[in-house]
């Protein structure tokens, strides 16, 4: 019999992700079952799924971007109630966001060997402490089975300081990411002269765009002739800094980009940035890897193992800093083939069937090697 695999993402937080994984084990041959919620954004790689050889699709409307909070609860409350009568189909059951701990902690009790947790954070964005209490327990409800997996390397290091080790845990590494749902990667050409550095994505505290501000204001950027961009939705609280990098010059596209919009920003000719305080791993830099896009980024989680692992380190800014940043950029303009062939080589290794090769073990289906 094939693996036979429920995969929940209640509010459908990681839909990219999402069809990466299942269509990936899929194609070895799993029977997966994806439970997840309709979306206002990104609802192409749910339909993309539909009907895919050994998928079946469940979807409830758990999100907040298309229902109430009370519809919600009681849709991600029938989502689960699904599950359990249909534990004894599936071998694992692999919840990748938790929405609602005391729930899923139950539900994670009650599974026992069947539960398997990925943990995308180590504790979730903009949580000053160095412990997240729900995380921590389903941690150990995983743990004791050795049904944790990591989406990096850098994930699973931050998770051992906080939460002391996780010897059975298991790294899936994160695959490409494409713009739309069947869209080969696009192989990396030379290098043509940049017009401008941009940031894209949603605009969060974390991320640091507030370098960009600092740069815009820099005399030393000023004499590069560069422009500035930013292309993504800005969270209210950061609308200031939205206004002050229009007022600084910066071009400002605050709104969600779709395929078509994106299409168009990765053909033109500029450099990514990624200047961000604190990461695990980024899904827009799987897409910019994709995509064939160059890019820098802060020395941060998975952006500076990801780096180091394809000797890209010297595109790395050693702190957040305008400086920093100019140098990483002299480096890129300096050496353009060497930094072409080594994006190339990393779009090479960076696929879902490289990723998912340990999936037999990381779903307890098959015993970690001695």
């Amino acid at each position: 019999m094939p693996p036979r695999v429920a995969v929940i993402d209640g509010a459908s937080f990681v839909l990219p992700y999402d069809h990466g994984l299942v269509s990936g084990l899929a194609r070895r041959g799993w029977r997966v079952t994806l439970f997840a919620s309709r979306t206002r954004y990104n609802g192409e790689f749910l339909d993309a799924l539909r009907g895919q050889p050994g998928v079946e699709l469940r979807v409830f409307d758990v999100s907040g971007t298309v229902a109430p909070r009370w519809r919600g609860v009681a849709n991600y409350l029938r989502l689960w109630a699904e599950v359990w009568r249909r534990r004894g189909e599936f071998d694992a059951v692999n919840l990748q966001f938790g929405i609602l701990w005391p729930l899923e902690l139950a539900m994670a009790l009650l599974l026992g060997r069947r539960f398997v947790l990925t943990l995308h954070n180590a504790v979730p964005h903009g949580l000053q402490a160095a412990r997240h209490r729900p995380t921590a327990w389903l941690l150990g409800c995983a743990g004791r089975a050795g049904r944790v997996i990591f989406p990096s390397r850098a994930t699973q290091d931050d998770a051992v300081r906080r939460y002391g080790p996780q010897p059975h845990a298991t790294v899936l590494p994160h695959g490409l990411l494409p713009v739309a749902p069947g869209d080969d990667p696009r192989p990396y050409g030379p290098p043509p002269a940049p017009e401008a550095l941009v940031f894209w994505g949603n605009v969060l505290p974390y991320k640091g765009v507030e370098l960009l501000l600092e740069l815009a204001r820099s005399p030393a950027w000023a004499a590069r002739g560069l422009a500035l961009e930013v292309h993504g939705a800005f969270a209210p609280g950061l609308r200031p800094l939205r206004d002050e990098l229009r007022a600084a010059g910066v071009r400002v596209v605050d709104g969600f980009l779709d395929a078509a919009a994106l299409r168009v920003l990765f053909r033109r000719p500029v450099i990514f940035v990624m200047p961000y305080r604190r990461a695990s791993q980024s899904g827009a830099l799987y897409t910019l890897l994709h995509e064939g896009c160059r890019f820098l980024c802060s020395d941060t989680g998975d952006l500076g193992d990801m780096m180091r692992r394809h000797g890209l380190q010297g595109l790395l800014m050693h702190e957040r800093s305008p400086d920093a940043l100019l140098q990483a950029l002299d480096r890129l303009q300096a050496e353009p083939s060497r930094w072409t062939a080594a994006f190339a080589a990393a779009q090479q290794t960076a696929g879902w069937e490289a990723a998912l090769s340990s999936a037999e073990t990381a779903y307890g289906l098959r015993k970690s090697p001695p």
